[in-house]
């Protein structure tokens, strides 16, 4: 009897300690808060955050990310710029290095947002995105808080890209460009 609890002691100490391992260097799961990347994720989605991939290449354009944010809870948004690109907007279409962006997730074209801006009015004071900073924009332009409030993203604020969303279960799924 004795072995036995010893036994499952020691599994449940391994499966604990190989979860607190996953989560803090693997993965981590994220609940997405309001509406700044809809119609990609909704209010309430819970996706699985890969904290791992950026040990092993760069974030590019189109990649959804969560990064910790100055202001309170971390954020979900889409990658637009990285380092050496040049980004601009001109009546809602992004421009990246002079060439339009392919942007079908975004689905909200109201007036009501912000349509024009260079790097340069987001406070850039390079011609380029400099390194160690990304571009962030929200799918759904008139209501995300993203790089035109407060400016590029530090990487090193960056947790990880959005690998997965499994909530809800009718949603499920990997692609998000």
């Amino acid at each position: 009897m004795l072995k036995e609890i010893k036994e499952w002691l020691i599994a449940i100490v391994v499966a604990v300690v190989l979860i607190l391992i996953i989560r803090q260097f693997l993965f981590v799961s994220f609940t997405v808060d309001g509406l700044s990347m809809d119609p990609t994720f909704e209010d309430g989605d819970k996706v699985v955050v890969n904290k791992f991939i950026d040990n092993f290449s760069d974030y590019e354009t189109d990649d959804v990310i969560v990064f910790n944010s100055e202001k309170g809870p971390a954020y979900v948004k889409r990658v637009i710029g990285t380092p050496g690109d040049t980004v601009r907007m001109e009546d809602k279409q992004v421009y990246v290095n002079g060439e339009p962006l392919n942007q079908d997730y975004v689905t909200h074209t109201e007036d009501s947002y912000m349509d024009n801006f260079t790097l340069e009015e987001l406070g850039v004071e390079e011609e380029t995105i400099p390194e160690g900073t990304l571009l962030v924009l929200g799918d759904n332009r008139p209501v995300s808080r993203d790089s035109r409030d407060f400016g590029l993203v530090d990487q090193s604020e960056v947790i990880g890209e959005v690998q997965l969303r499994f909530w809800p279960l009718n949603e499920i799924s990997i692609n998000f460009d």
